[in-house]
């Protein structure tokens, strides 16, 4: 019975240790900020599904801050029967974050317009390459937007992130 309950306390020690080691080699969540220009594109013709309109869109943006280098991202734009506009996208990041290059795919969703008329979108790292393969991270972005397609738009980017051990 005493050889038992000091297997089980080895056990239970020796995985404390492991993960606080695993914790430690995180370090804590940093705070990601800065600036994203872009210019949106019409990438194929509306849709109507009842009284709601889809717009497909493309994008092509320059990040700064936190987050330095481009991005290219597929997405669409939604006129809800209501009047509320939302937006549903995927980005490829390609740049550096902490002197780390590679490549991210970004997740936003979000809608459209506070009483400024600003957009708020949710982003979230889904993925990474190179460098940035065990980047993780998530915030928001928010801003005037572009206004329409072809016009150069602006949002600010706050959120947290850090890499997870190798």
């Amino acid at each position: 019975m005493k050889s038992r309950s000091l297997l089980v306390i080895t056990v239970v020690m020796v995985t404390l240790m492991l993960t606080l080691s695993a914790a430690a080699h995180e370090g804590p969540p940093k705070k990601a900020g800065g600036d994203f220009y872009y210019i949106a594109y019409p990438s194929g013709p509306p849709k109507v599904a009842g009284c709601n309109m889809f717009f497909p869109s493309y994008d092509e943006a320059i990040w700064e801050g936190t987050f330095e280098g481009t991005s290219t991202e597929d997405g669409m734009v939604v006129l809800h029967c209501n009047g509320k506009v939302s937006f549903k996208g995927k980005l490829t990041f390609v740049g550096e974050v902490d002197g780390r290059s590679g490549t991210l795919e970004i997740s936003q969703v979000g809608q459209c317009c506070d009483e400024q008329g600003h957009w708020k979108i949710q982003w979230v790292i889904l993925s990474g390459t190179e460098g940035l393969a065990t980047l993780r991270g998530q915030g928001t972005m928010f801003g005037p937007g572009a206004g329409g397609f072809g016009i150069w738009g602006y949002e600010e980017y706050d959120g947290n992130y850090h890499f997870e051990p190798d």
